[in-house]
């Protein structure tokens, strides 16, 4: 059993928002109203756009796999010394010995998080590049209990096989209370399908639902979702990110909430003033950790440290704040991005499929390195499933 489903409720919390169910509905509400469609850069084509969602896919992919061995170690000097073992500290990518202490997937395979992808990928490339929330919810339970049966299973899709074993189908097999960084994880794919148009929210929150269906996971979801929906139509990093932080949330106007325009603003604002103090109240089973790491603050990696100022672990809104801060600090530099994220520690898996997906997408396929997809067992067979989801009309 992983870090993040230690604390008493099975999920990891490291700063929940307080907030009522008002304000948690029109936070959703805001994020997925009907708004004009994100127009394309003018001097994007369409295969440029099918290039960029192409590279964001396998950009997450790649970027999850390269970390999956150093998974969930919630100790970066552990990180250090296992690298050092290795002479590999210039290039912990693809660590030869998984080290993961929660699970134990070969060599060159997925993460959990990068192994949910795939049966949301299996389903849209077989449905002619539609996202059916039935048809999602049965292929994501077919997957981690006769496909994949060995994968580890997050808390949500274990809430999933649960329900789906109960009767339950669609958005009602999805875990009601969990909102980690699974819900935006996804976001590559469905922004691939659905970019620069209408529905994409409406898809965004239906895919979110069948495995969270709450509307915190759909929040962070539709907001990872739309940061990364910006570059794929041919915005820059920096663009889509100062549009984050300035559209505002009125009527129409489809910009984020304000508590998420703010997560923005503080990762952005990291690049000229690093976090050095935390930014939450850790919880119980993580203050002993977290206090080791902020007495190291003077000789840690300026963005690992601000990775544990934000929270290191899956829950939102650090998972979230992290990934934005990673693309804000490393936009120009698809193998530095994912590597800073990965040596990092806690879910840097999680946060890569969103990290490496926007890093991918503003730079385009030549940025993933070929020594790195030859290290993935079925990289051929993911990207002939993207392949496949991108050519349907």
């Amino acid at each position: 059993m992983a870090l993040h489903s230690l604390s008493a409720s099975g999920r990891q919390v490291l700063s929940r928002p307080v907030q009522s169910k008002v304000a948690r509905a029109s936070k959703v509400a805001t994020l997925r109203a009907v708004a004009p469609a994100a127009a394309p850069a003018p001097t994007m084509s369409e295969l440029s756009i099918k290039e960029r969602a192409k590279a964001a896919i396998l950009g997450g992919l790649l970027a999850d796999a390269a970390s999956m061995p150093l998974h969930w170690i919630y100790d970066v000097p552990k990180i250090q010394e296992l690298l050092a073992s290795k002479s590999r500290e210039a290039t912990p990518e693809f660590f030869p010995e998984p080290s993961c202490p929660f699970y134990k997937h070969p060599f060159g395979s997925l993460s959990p998080y990068g192994h949910e992808l795939i049966p949301l990928l299996q389903s849209m490339a077989d449905n002619g590049g539609e996202m059916d929330e039935n048809k999602y919810a049965e292929a994501l339970y077919t997957y981690f209990t006769q496909s994949e049966p060995e994968a580890y299973r997050n808390k949500s899709v274990r809430s999933v096989v649960t329900g789906w074993e109960e009767g339950r189908r669609g958005r009602e097999v999805g875990d009601k209370d969990d909102f980690q960084a699974n819900c935006f994880a996804k976001a590559s794919l469905l922004v691939a399908r659905y970019a620069g148009k209408p529905e994409l929210r409406e898809k965004v929150e239906a895919a979110i639902r069948v495995q969270q269906n709450n509307d915190q996971a759909v929040a962070y979801g539709l907001a990872g979702a739309l940061l990364l929906e910006k570059v794929v139509l041919g915005h820059s990093l920096e663009e889509a990110l100062s549009w984050a932080v300035s559209q505002g949330e009125g009527e129409g106007a489809g910009g984020l909430p304000a508590d998420l325009r703010a997560l923005v603003e503080r990762a952005v604002a990291s690049r000229e003033q690093p976090l050095r103090e935390l930014t939450y109240e850790p919880v119980s089973y993580m203050s002993e950790m977290v206090s080791k790491h902020m007495a190291l603050r003077d000789t840690l990696p300026p963005f690992t440290l601000a990775v544990w100022c934000n929270g290191p672990a899956c829950g939102n809104p650090a998972a979230f704040t992290n990934v934005a801060m990673a693309a804000a600090q490393y936009g120009n530099s698809y193998v530095e991005g994912v590597r800073a994220n990965l040596v990092a520690g806690g879910d840097n898996c999680s946060r890569s499929l969103l990290v490496g997906a926007l890093l991918a997408a503003q730079s385009g396929l030549g940025c993933l390195p070929a020594d790195w997809k030859r290290q993935v067992t079925k990289f051929d067979q993911y990207e002939a499933l993207v392949d496949k989801l991108l050519a349907a009309p």
